[in-house]
């Protein structure tokens, strides 16, 4: 797939998904991105002929970590923002509801997926028991 075919999809499903939760008080959308454009930090790769390849993680013919944070308002990556955010400007209040974005380079292990899923699942069922009514 083009790279920018992936970012482009990425960014239309987190839209569709905001349509849908327009009154909720939570947004569980997480997406987990990797791969050496993804890149939180340099690292090195071995080439096949035993030469050490810098991989940069701030030159931005690179990474495209600011091509998808755009989708959550430029918010830090690697964080829970299930909850939505309400920001007061000229006495408007607009409610933002950002998708939460982790990027590394490496291969998502499974446990650190499912930890970060399980925070958000409960992050949003907390949310959820706030709206019922009490007896």
């Amino acid at each position: 797939m083009v790279a920018g075919n992936a970012i482009e999809r990425v960014h239309k499903n987190i839209q569709e998904f905001r349509n849908l939760m327009l009154d909720e008080q939570h947004f569980p959308y997480v997406v987990f991105l990797q791969g050496s454009n993804f890149a939180t930090s340099t690292f090195f790769v071995e080439a096949p002929d035993g030469r050490k390849v810098r991989i940069p993680h701030d030159v931005g013919s690179m990474n495209r970590i600011d091509r998808v944070t755009a989708s959550s308002f430029g918010m830090e990556i690697n964080r829970n923002y299930c909850r939505n955010r309400l920001v007061e400007l000229d006495g408007n209040i607009q409610m933002l509801q950002a998708a939460s974005l982790y990027f590394q380079s490496d291969p998502w292990p499974a446990d650190k997926m499912r930890k970060i899923l399980w925070n958000v699942a409960e992050t949003s069922l907390e949310i959820l028991s706030d709206s019922l009514p009490e007896e």
